[in-house]
């Protein structure tokens, strides 16, 4: 799979359809850096223990490898409970067949306990959607979603603070014979009021038939900038020890998520 072009062409329609989205209350949310005051829910591709509050909702549009593009919508529907749908495609823009995912994907999420002094916060969930775009030769996604997951979130005060992030999950993908359970682990590390440092190895446990080894993960490092209008954009280099065998290199990804109460 080639990695496309991100053009002004896609991103500037993504952008209008945010920024007018219908709401109710004014309140923005910020997620990441020192004035963070809404919990990510995703480091850069698995999953981590944040929580939407109630009434709160999030839009993302995630600009993928082949000229794709992967929107998800969250909902706080009750305290500690998030629901939400996705759908995506691939080469939307170019020459070619557009290569729509194969079923929307749907993502279920709740905190069983809240971080404290010594313990982190501890989130159960159920997400089947894949990311990098959808290969219907192999009937899977790029990278595996998580599909039934367990995550664990806990914050240190260091130099502002640092956040530590891990888990274990079973996907639901499972056309290429590899039925292991997976692992994953992260850090996540504020700089200054509005952004924040990610670091994210999936270790790729169930999508590493063709490249099997402990170190034939996912590697990523990003970037998250936080704004007062309720914007939050990822900048993330993924694939970087050039480990799955779908991509030729390094990949470079956009997220752009716009979060509020509605």
């Amino acid at each position: 799979m080639k990695s496309g072009p991100l053009t002004r062409r896609c991103i500037v329609p993504v952008l209008l359809l945010l920024a007018f989205l219908p709401s109710f209350h004014v309140k923005s949310q910020r997620a990441a850096g020192e004035t963070c005051d809404i919990d990510p829910l995703f480091l850069i591709d698995t999953p981590i223990a944040g929580i939407l509050p109630t009434t709160s909702g999030s839009v993302e549009a995630a600009f993928q490898p082949d000229d794709g593009l992967l929107v998800s919508v969250v909902y706080g529907l009750r305290k500690n409970l998030n629901v939400g749908m996705s759908f995506g495609a691939r080469r939307l823009l170019g020459s070619g067949k557009i290569i729509w995912n194969s079923l929307p994907g749907v993502m279920i999420r709740y905190r069983v306990f809240e971080e404290s002094t010594v313990s982190p916060a501890f989130v159960i969930g159920f997400d089947t959607q894949g990311k990098d775009g959808y290969i219907p030769e192999d009937r899977q996604y790029a990278v595996k979603g998580p599909g039934i997951f367990t995550a664990l979130s806990k914050n240190y005060t260091l130099l502002g603070s640092i956040c530590f992030h891990g888990g274990i999950n079973y996907s639901i993908e499972r056309e290429d014979g590899d039925w292991h359970p997976n692992i994953f682990a992260g850090l996540e590390k504020t700089v200054g009021p509005i952004t924040s440092i990610l670091l994210e190895y999936n270790f790729a446990f169930d999508n590493d038939k063709k490249a099997r080894g402990f170190w034939n993960g996912n590697l990523g490092i990003g970037c998250r900038v936080a704004t007062k209008i309720g914007f939050n954009i990822d900048f993330l280099l993924k694939n970087i020890l050039e480990s799955n065998p779908y991509f030729h290199g390094t990949v470079r990804q956009i997220k752009i998520q716009y979060v509020r109460y509605i």
